[in-house]
């Protein structure tokens, strides 16, 4: 152990799976709550193309990656507001055209295979020093976030209308909630690959929902499963020389099996969330 601490690439590879296996499972709580799968994958084309741009013109992949990802957010959360975000294909398009345009700059711009390749498998462990502070700022300010706006944000989930009718700002807490969403897949990218980013969001919200506890516990439970499938993957990777994104959905997938495996066994037929647990007293 005390060796691994002593090479630079460890401890910053380590510390960002850390912070984003406590904060990124909200992400995946969210996105599973506001049915956002398909909006998803268009965000990840996007930071991938963004990515892409960013090899290209010798900017940090990882910051142009998070840069489309944010603007995508923007042109979703609005989109949504005036039509469901799930529709097929409108971000069908996106998501096409974006990784058309990502292979034709790979070409062009004659971007070596092994950074290509990094954009879609992730190498954590080549992270530099600014990019594992990005992530450990991103995961605290998400972390803070949530707590501090929790009744705003359990409303939202609940019913965007109703929450507005009783005088939150909706809006507001629903535009950061998608921003948060795209923020959180952008910086993941450069953690697990664009392939794999399921693996730092929506597994240990997975698991979390097997659970059958309320908003925060469910997000309790999140941060828990997330940093246990972070460590145990980048353990497993260490342990058998495999690859740490591979490792850590293996992880995942197993958390996620298990509880659900737990919640038939024991009968955990409870709704998700209590309707106590939905909405603000003030809202009921």
């Amino acid at each position: 152990m005390n060796d691994i601490l002593a090479v630079p690439a460890f401890v910053r590879a380590l510390a960002a799976l850390t912070a984003s296996g406590l904060a990124f499972p909200a992400l995946g709580t969210f996105i599973l709550c506001l049915e956002l799968i398909p909006a998803r994958f268009a965000v990840m084309h996007v930071s991938l193309l963004g990515a892409a741009v960013g090899l290209m013109v010798g900017v940090d992949p990882m910051l142009a990656a998070v840069t489309g990802a944010v603007a995508s957010g923007f042109l979703i959360a609005r989109a949504s507001e005036q039509s469901s975000v799930s529709a097929g294909g409108p971000l069908g398009l996106v998501m096409t055209l974006s990784l058309g345009l990502a292979f034709i700059i790979f070409y062009k711009a004659d971007i070596h295979a092994i950074e290509a390749f990094n954009l879609f498998w992730g190498n954590v462990l080549a992270l530099t020093e600014t990019e594992a502070i990005l992530t450990i700022i991103a995961a605290a300010i998400l972390i803070i976030a949530v707590a501090v706006f929790f009744k705003e944000i359990r409303a939202v989930l609940y019913d965007r209308e109703l929450a507005r009718a009783s005088g939150l700002p909706a809006r507001a807490i629903y535009y950061g909630i998608i921003l948060a969403v795209c923020l959180g897949i952008g910086l993941a990218m450069r953690l697990t690959g664009a392939l794999m980013v399921d693996a730092s969001t929506i597994l240990p919200a997975l698991a979390a929902r097997n659970m059958k506890r309320s908003l925060g516990g469910t997000l309790l439970w999140g941060a828990a499963f997330g940093l246990v499938m972070n460590l145990g993957g980048f353990a497993l990777s260490l342990a058998l020389d495999l690859p740490v994104s591979p490792a850590v959905i293996v992880i995942g997938a197993v958390l996620v099996i298990g509880t659900g495996a737990l919640g038939k066994r024991d009968g955990w037929n409870l709704p998700p969330w209590p309707k106590s647990e939905r909405v603000p007293k003030k809202v009921l």
